[in-house]
């Protein structure tokens, strides 16, 4: 028989600050009906605090203690088995040879118990991890790996090395060590958080949960506030919005430093392995056949300081939305340096830049058309609904032909050795897709009516991305370079 084995006593708590993000709501609403039983009666009802402590007991404490008490894991020869749940009883079971993924994270204070965090995915992960091991050793899950491994490796040989599985793992025993470590500066992260657009999200956070509890303060207290904001005047106003947003500018700051501390990423034979965090630090292991491309992507800011990030879009997912097809293989760096790393980690992605073509220039007037058309009838509307003040939506029509230009400039497309590169801007920020030939799932050429005399087309190309897909697309090519994409991927007879 195999033994059964309980989680650390951290997992405890773990599952307390879970549980806590997760009744965030439930919880303020507890809070404010106190707040607003104190402010009309002076005083707290008996009731109303057994209320609050038993709402937040069945929220919180209650789950955690029952699934601490009750999850038990047993590493068996075929496979990993979960058990866990009182009323409704869960057990699971994962074959060693379905595990595509084994992610580990360590909350800081995990670290003085030497314990870690274990996610397992399988091919029907969808959205959650299969298996969930929030605090083991961390022997564990080498432990584990070496099932997987060993399980993988007789599947291997009966099967004969099968060509379709992406997900073999080699029989040749990897070197601990890694051919190479990229780790990020500090002034690199700083650099990223400065550019980044994480302030405008938090500010408008900070807006809305300011909306949802408007009523709940007292009206004294904001008549108060309105008062001493319109005595101030309209200057000090637009002061103390700039200080707010430059409060909201270095929490972001610190929230990125936060996340992205220490960040590595580690070069080994048949795999890559990212590290990050500071309060929780995330291991993820990329095996290079689950990588199915690459983005690399440049904000318009970033762009004019020659900066890029760079993704690998993968098969799969690892239960956690941050890991789920898109991968943040270099969070920020010069664009050079990028490609230069990328050339030096996966060769494979690779064109140069006698390879790439780009737009035809007829197609210039193409874009600018399409996006007046679409703009100019709803700015003609607005200003005449809303004359004379609508008049400013005219502009709309202007910045839409400087989008168009923008676009246009950033279409191109690479026809390399096995790899197609395809460049556009479809949005604000230019994206660049490298996918191998042999990842590539379906290659689509569109076109209108209205592009039939112009002779031109869309060229769409699909790739996995998680358990579904995304999509790389170009607008406007000529007919030849369309031919020559379509050539390019067309099986050699």
């Amino acid at each position: 028989m195999f033994e059964e084995r309980k989680l650390h006593p951290i997992a405890l708590i773990k599952e307390i600050i879970v549980n806590i993000r997760q009744n965030i709501v439930p919880i303020f609403v507890g809070f404010f009906s106190a707040f607003q039983a104190i402010r009309r009666n002076g005083f707290m009802p008996t009731w109303l605090l057994f209320a609050i402590l038993l709402l937040l007991a069945l929220l919180i404490l209650a789950p955690a203690i029952l699934k601490y008490l009750t999850y038990r894991y047993t590493l068996e020869d075929e496979g990993i088995r979960i058990k866990y749940g009182l009323i409704f009883r869960k057990n699971i079971f994962i074959p060693y040879e379905r595990i595509q993924t084994i992610q580990q994270k360590q909350w800081f204070f995990y670290m003085p118990f030497n314990v870690t965090q274990i996610l397992i995915e399988t091919a029907g992960t969808k959205g959650k991890a299969e298996g969930d091991l929030s605090a083991v050793p961390k022997s564990v899950a080498t432990e584990l790996r070496d099932l997987r491994e060993g399980k993988q490796n007789e599947m291997d040989e009966i099967e004969k090395e099968s060509v379709d599985n992406p997900f073999d793992v080699p029989k040749v025993k990897e070197s601990e060590k890694p051919i190479r470590t990229i780790m990020l500066e500090t002034k690199q992260l700083l650099l990223m958080a400065v550019t980044s657009s994480g302030v405008l999200g938090g500010f408008l956070i900070l807006l809305a949960i300011f909306g949802q509890f408007q009523s709940a303060i007292p009206d004294e207290w904001l008549s108060e506030s309105y008062d001493q904001i319109a005595r101030l005047g309209i200057l000090m106003f637009l002061i103390l919005a700039a200080l707010a947003l430059l409060f909201m500018w270095g929490v972001s700051i610190i929230a990125t430093l936060f996340k992205y501390f220490q960040f590595k990423v580690k070069q080994f034979e048949h795999h890559l392995e990212i590290e990050k965090g500071l309060l929780q630090r995330n291991h993820t292991t990329i095996r290079l056949e689950r990588i199915q491309g690459i983005l690399i992507t440049e904000s318009p800011f970033r762009q004019m300081l020659g900066l890029v990030a760079v993704k690998l879009i993968t098969a799969g997912s690892s239960g956690d939305n941050e890991h789920s097809g898109d991968i943040l293989l270099l969070p920020i760096m010069k664009k050079k340096e990028a490609l230069r790393v990328l050339l030096e980690i996966l060769p494979n992605y690779h064109i140069t830049v006698e390879q790439i073509q780009k737009a035809p220039k007829t197609s210039l007037k193409r874009f600018v058309w399409i996006y007046f058309i679409w703009t100019i009838i709803p700015a003609v509307a607005v200003s005449l609904l809303f004359y004379p003040f609508g008049l400013i939506a005219l502009l709309i029509p202007l910045l839409a032909i400087w989008k168009a230009i923008c676009s246009y400039r950033a279409t191109a497309f690479g026809l390399g050795n096995g790899t197609v590169l395809f460049q556009a801007r479809p949005f604000l920020s230019k994206t660049t897709y490298l996918v191998r030939k042999e990842r590539i799932q379906s290659m689509q050429a569109k076109r209108s009516l209205w592009m039939e005399r112009s002779q031109t087309n869309h060229m769409q190309i699909a790739m996995k991305s998680g358990n579904g897909s995304t999509s790389a697309y170009l607008r406007y090519l000529e007919s030849s370079q369309a031919t020559d994409i379509y050539t390019w991927y067309r099986p050699e007879s």
